[in-house]
């Protein structure tokens, strides 16, 4: 690899933001990675992983490599690597082997990018895929077996045929993974789209790239011909677009969103796409308890400084509790962060100066009013932005224009639930639809909404969900993921028929064939007619006629007098020709 066709990312390592982060431990005295005069577990866990990057860069993959990598992983799916399930699920026992290994490694590198705490890394993220990896090792048989639908017994014209949907991979894929859970999101579809049997090209981000590193050191335990890692930024990520994959999967925002779209088309291929959005959490008047809605809330909105696709984007509360609620909010944030959570070790961090100024003009442009929440200030040498509440925000406020991705929570008031939805219908469809309120009130809103998911009396807690889906709707969203919803995202169901050749008898079979006009062939329209589109009991309308499809086999009934009629009179199209 020439100079010229290498790039480099330079990680924090030894900077003030990663002094700023490790001072914060009370149990760290020395921060500066550059000295060996660690003592502490932590600090040593540190250091192995920055040691590791060696001189501190992550290493871009040349643009001439990209290419042939593509190739590598699409010889290895033509060869067959990924077709016997036994070498899927050997591939997901490296897979799990990687991720062990180097456990520590990855929810130290998260810290090292966002600053997220171990505790919160470790349960959302590192947890969620050695589970998913244990749901398919579990189920993979299961979900991999082909559907058999009715064939004969709901259209007479295939008796004596087999049909069945093939669970069938669909090539080589790519996913291409975000920042704020860069091992959740880049590796969960992974599990789906290895357990399918296709062969993956993965594209950490290069906005996380700690992690990004220790990624790629996680699938050196892995066939090399299964899967690979580009490593990158917009100029690597707009050749890997280029390479002919047969599905495209992407974590982000809408704005990127169009442009894997646009390059998924261009191949005609698939596209699963997990965008965002501004997730409302709706608090109605007759809601039971105050208390656990304004912690869960609060757990959304602060959980990763915000950075949440699925967190609290805004805050819509009923007139009547808006009082009540507000304290609740403010007690919740104290109760998990304390009063200064610039020095807690469980409060993160903007992901970069861009961001976090980005923030600040939201902030400085609102027309609410901001609710003391901490004793802390907003602090860019140390990309900090505090718990922040505002309240008596409207419709249109600043804060209000696009999807914040920040500790700051807007609080809108309403006087009845449908102006509560009618303000959420004015919007694209959210990613996450919170609802705090009665049964009959939730089914209100829920019946009344659209949105990717939609939860009642809690927030966030679906994305631990994965017996169900995951994804968004319309600008949220396209397809979904997690479980068997993975399995079937990156298969092909390939529907599979198998008629014999002697049956129907050359005569009858003409029944669906030319010609049809003359007072000969008339017998064709009337027979055809029952046997390959039988009216169902909604399409008939004589009394008799729905009651004869009560009668077992009626359909197989229906078709006898007109088939043993075809048997004796009808003529092959042409003679058979047996050697």
């Amino acid at each position: 690899m020439t100079t010229q066709e290498s790039k480099v990312n330079t990680l924090p390592s030894g900077s003030n933001k990663e002094k700023a982060y490790l001072d914060t431990d009370s149990k760290i005295e020395h921060a500066d990675l550059d000295t060996k005069e660690h003592a502490d577990l932590d600090t040593k866990e540190h250091t192995a992983v920055t040691g590791a990057l060696g001189s501190s860069e992550l290493t871009y993959t040349a643009i001439s490599d990209i290419g042939g990598i593509f190739d590598a992983v699409r010889t290895g799916f033509t060869s067959g690597t990924q077709r016997e399930l036994s070498s899927r699920k050997h591939q997901l026992r490296q897979f799990l082997r990687g991720l062990r290994e180097e456990k520590k490694a990855l929810l130290d590198a998260v810290y090292f990018d966002i600053r997220k705490a171990r505790g919160e890394t470790e349960l959302f993220e590192y947890k969620a895929v050695e589970y998913e990896i244990g749901m398919f090792l579990d189920n993979l048989e299961t979900w991999s077996q082909p559907d058999c639908n009715p064939l004969a017994m709901q259209q007479p014209a295939f008796l004596l045929s087999r049909g069945q949907v093939r669970k069938e991979p669909r090539g080589t894929v790519v996913v291409l993974g975000a920042w704020n859970f860069p091992i959740r999101i880049l590796l969960l579809p992974v599990v789906g789209a290895l357990a399918a049997g296709n062969t993956v090209v993965i594209k950490p981000s290069e906005l996380s790239p700690h992690t990004a590193a220790v990624v790629e050191r996680v699938i050196r335990y892995m066939d090399p011909s299964v899967i690979r890692v580009v490593q990158g930024g917009v100029e690597e990520t707009t050749v890997l677009l280029k390479q002919s994959f047969d599905h495209f999967f992407y974590t982000g925002n809408g704005r990127v969103g169009k442009i894997v779209a646009r390059a998924a088309a261009e191949h005609l291929s698939g596209v699963t796409l997990e965008l965002g959005g501004k997730s409302p959490a709706i608090v109605h008047a007759d809601v039971a308890d105050l208390a656990p809605v304004a912690t869960r809330i609060m757990w959304s909105k602060l959980s990763n400084a915000g950075q949440t696709c699925v967190g609290t984007d805004y805050l819509l509360v009923h007139r009547s509790l808006k009082d009540k609620l507000v304290p609740l909010l403010v007690e919740a944030a104290h109760a998990m962060f304390g009063h200064s959570p610039q020095k807690s070790l469980d409060f993160g961090r903007i992901v970069n100066s861009r961001s976090w100024k980005r923030i600040m003009r939201l902030l400085s442009a609102t027309e609410g009013t901001f609710v003391r929440v901490t004793e802390d200030e907003a602090d860019e040498a140390d990309l900090f932005v505090p718990p922040t509440i505002v309240d008596g925000v409207r419709f249109d406020d600043a804060l209000m224009t696009e999807e914040l991705f920040a500790p700051v929570l807007p609080i809108i008031t309403y006087d009845t639930l449908g102006e509560a939805i009618e303000f959420v219908n004015q919007g694209d469809q959210p990613l996450a639809l919170y609802v705090f309120a009665s049964s009959q009130s939730a089914e209100h809103v829920i019946s009344h909404t659209r949105s990717g998911t939609a939860v009642v009396n809690d927030t966030f807690f679906h994305l631990a969900s994965h017996s169900n889906p995951f994804g968004g709707v319309g600008p949220s969203g396209v397809g979904n993921y997690t479980g068997k919803y993975s399995f079937d995202t990156f298969s092909h169901q390939r529907y599979v028929l198998k008629r014999p050749l002697w049956f129907p008898s050359p005569g009858v079979d003409t029944v669906r064939m030319p010609p049809y006009s003359g007072k000969e062939n008339a017998w064709k329209q009337e027979l055809g007619n029952r046997m390959v589109y039988p009216a169902p009991r909604s399409l008939r309308d004589s009394v008799w006629s729905k009651l004869f499809t009560f009668i077992p086999f009626w359909r197989v009934l229906a078709i006898i007098p007109g088939f043993l009629a075809a048997l004796l009179t009808a003529k092959p199209l042409i003679r058979s020709r047996k050697e």
